[in-house]
């Protein structure tokens, strides 16, 4: 039986924090929540903060911090800023730490948390592929646990859990192909920010949507199951899978395969996350065979999705490589959610960065914080010269 594990989620006013939020209301007698930390949704925080109650919270800047003591009913510590977070994910009283806000500003606060030897359910990918190796040694040091809640690593964690590595031929995670899976390379070079946020499967927030459409969110989840699994760039395959139901497969050595499936609610990992290794009812029915369904698969397009290959190159190339193309990457995203670049430049402006900067080691968490600034400036200054 699990205890009571105590949960500071980052990112709560996010996708994955308001699920995790709705995973905690199906178990309250296995998670309670002690810290919140939330950005400029302070709407949603305080009404978030009223039902849960926990002691610390965090929101993004003062006069949100200012905002959010006056219109709350009780009295918590109150944070803002990167600050805010670490307090947050130092709790005393946490056991646990959602790992949910959204790009490199997650990268201190989960290494953080990793350092004070937490269980850390990580959805911010990014502190994973730009860091890496800093968080792998914060698990070592702090003695914690690392458990992800993209539905594909959770599924690999399941498949993969207790096997031995040299049973495991290769891997696959399975991509929706977002909503331009069956476009043309030209239309989709062209496609509006509405089109590109459209995606057939999955609700998420603006920049995950965007990285869905180019493919980029794949390739990042490639980067994190090498570093989570110790597994090779030839080891992890991409397979098209529109209707994400299979979320990953494990090919062996003899040749066989395992496939993970259900249904498409992100509530599933992040309740195994919350919970491993214990299995429990929650608030998503259980997968039903009965129904009619077709399940289709297909190999990527790699010149429709160039992204997918840039970040295949940055984990072949290591060091501070995928650190360098995530910089870049949110950085043409941001762009072009503002409409100031089309969709085609997002991959050629990765592809320049990579093409631009050395990749040396990782030694760090002040040189990858450092190069994050610098990729983002030569962005910019790339966005700008091509707008």
């Amino acid at each position: 039986m699990t205890a009571l594990r105590r949960l500071a989620i980052l990112g709560a006013t996010g996708s994955i924090g308001t699920s995790t939020l709705e995973v905690v209301e199906a178990h309250p007698d296995k998670l309670a929540v002690v810290a919140l930390a939330g950005g400029r949704n302070r709407d949603l925080l305080r009404d978030q903060c009223e039902r849960f109650r926990p002691t610390c919270v965090s929101v993004a800047q003062a006069e949100d911090a200012a905002w959010l003591t006056s219109h709350l009913s009780y009295h918590p510590e109150i944070h803002h800023g990167a600050e805010g977070l670490l307090a947050c994910a130092l709790h005393p009283d946490a056991d646990t730490v959602v790992a949910a806000v959204v790009g490199a500003a997650g990268l201190a606060s989960t290494e953080a948390a990793l350092r004070a030897g937490r269980r850390v359910c990580v959805a911010n990918k990014e502190s994973l592929v730009v860091g890496g190796p800093l968080m792998l040694k914060a698990l070592r040091e702090g003695g914690g646990e690392l458990l992800p809640i993209d539905s594909e690593h959770a599924a690999l964690h399941q498949l993969l859990a207790g096997r031995v590595p040299t049973s495991i031929r290769e891997v696959r995670i399975t991509a929706s192909g977002g909503p331009f899976r069956e476009w043309s390379r030209a239309r989709i070079q062209a496609a509006t920010v509405a089109e590109a946020l459209n995606h057939p499967t999955w609700k998420m927030g603006p920049k995950i949507t965007i990285d869905s459409a180019t493919l980029m969110n794949k390739g990042l989840e490639v980067i994190e199951a090498a570093l989570l699994f110790d597994l090779s760039a030839e080891q992890i395959q991409v397979t098209i899978h529109p209707q994400s139901q299979v979320h990953a497969m494990a090919g062996f050595t003899d040749g066989t395969y395992q496939l993970q499936v259900c249904a498409n609610d992100m509530k599933l990992p992040i309740q195994y996350a919350l919970l491993w290794p214990e299995r429990l009812n929650g608030p998503v029915p259980p997968y039903d065979w009965d129904l009619a369904r077709t399940w289709t698969f297909d190999a990527p397009d790699l010149d429709r999705f160039p992204c997918l290959a840039l970040a295949y190159a940055a984990l072949r190339t290591g060091g501070t490589a995928p650190a360098i193309l995530n910089a870049a990457n949110e950085t043409a995203v941001a762009a072009f959610l503002e409409d100031r670049i089309p969709f085609g430049a997002i991959a050629a402006c990765n592809a320049d960065a990579l093409a631009a900067h050395p990749a040396p080691p990782v030694e760090n968490l002040e040189q990858v914080l450092d190069l994050d600034r610098q990729t983002r400036v030569w962005a910019d200054a790339w966005l700008v010269a091509r707008g």
